[in-house]
């Protein structure tokens, strides 16, 4: 492929056995929206704001003619590389309709935007903890390569996705996670839908320091 995204490919390579502990060096701010039609939900969307000095990284990549936003052809190019990639992993996401969790069957309708200025900047943290303890990080999972934000001030690089529910259902939820913790993805409370909550699911989390669990955000939904 012409380019493949730094953070994500990043992301993937944890996905294997982890090698050294570390804290996340992404962060990501999760949007969930239920769309539903005739009283039952038929639809899940989720919106990822990427931290400002990951979103550095990856904008120059995509924006190929460097005008600030992403047109539709470099849009399409962001789809057809990285999609196939997520779809690998379930897009990290697992959706529950009333029964098992599963992952989403079918790839997303996806759209991508640069937020400018930015719409999400989260607390400081430290990128680089835990690379060097244990056995080193290798290079493609360091966060060394991150730039701090524009001197124009920060930005977020947001993906949009969409999942169509395998039928129409009055109760969904959908937790959405790193099992390594490479990416923190935090949902937005100020975002949540009337007749949803926000709470912790029982079993999904990142354990990337074996005792100490951090169980993925879910958001679950229930209309009357």
């Amino acid at each position: 492929m012409r380019r493949l995204l730094l953070a994500i490919t990043a992301l993937l390579a944890t996905l294997a056995p982890a090698v050294a502990y570390a804290h996340p060096h992404i962060v990501v701010q999760q949007v969930v929206r239920m769309i539903a039609k005739d009283g039952r939900y038929t639809h899940v969307e989720i919106e990822w704001r990427f931290d400002p000095y990951s979103s550095e990284v990856e904008i120059p990549l995509i924006d190929e003619d460097k005008n600030g936003k992403f047109s539709a052809r470099e849009t399409k190019l962001l789809q057809d590389e990285m999609m196939p990639e997520l779809g690998k992993y379930g897009y990290l996401s697992w959706i529950n309709t009333g029964a098992k969790d599963f992952r989403p069957p079918k790839p997303p309708q996806f759209s991508a935007r640069i937020d400018d200025p930015a719409s999400f900047i989260p607390p400081e943290w430290d990128r680089n903890a835990g690379d060097n303890s244990g056995m080193p990080m290798p290079p493609n999972k360091r966060a060394d390569g991150a730039q701090a934000p524009r001197k124009q001030g920060p930005r977020n690089l947001v993906y949009v996705m969409r999942f169509a529910l395998p039928e129409p259902s009055k109760f969904v939820s959908i937790a959405t996670f790193d099992p390594e913790d490479f990416i923190r993805i935090e949902v937005d409370k100020a975002s949540i839908q009337a007749g949803c909550t926000l709470g912790k699911h029982p079993t999904h989390k990142a354990e990337f320091v074996r005792g100490y669990p951090i169980f993925a955000d879910v958001v679950t939904c229930q209309l009357p």
